[in-house]
């Protein structure tokens, strides 16, 4: 007899081209999970491990974990990216910027009382 055990998937999404990952217990197919991102599916993998008390794949983490390297790499080198762009935008560009208005005092309404 096979035991239980977390799993956690890629799969084609529905409505686009996108993977979603998919995260179940392996002798309940019909309960599933899905979640946008791996980082996402391996915090429910965790979050069912503690509900349930049942192991995670080893495989399912390890990929899991490849795929959140992945795309914190992808990220940096997004960020890079465009921070070269406002840099050499900046630098293009040599209009002062405009000062920062101060902020205008309130004072206070003097209310009479006509009789």
């Amino acid at each position: 007899m096979e035991a239980n055990v977390i799993i956690a998937a890629s799969a084609k999404s529905n409505k686009s081209n996108n993977n979603v990952w998919v995260v179940f217990i392996s002798g309940k197919e019909q309960e599933k999970m899905y979640c946008k991102n791996a980082y996402k599916a391996m915090r429910f993998a965790f979050l069912l491990k503690k509900r349930t008390g049942l192991n995670i794949s080893d495989n399912c983490l390890t990929r899991l974990s490849h795929e959140i390297t992945l795309a914190k790499k992808e990220n940096q080198e997004a960020a890079k990216a465009k921070g070269g762009e406002v840099a050499e935008a900046l630098t293009t560009n040599k209009k002062a910027a405009p000062k920062a208005r101060k902020p205008r005092k309130r004072t206070a309404k003097v209310v009479s009382i006509s009789k």
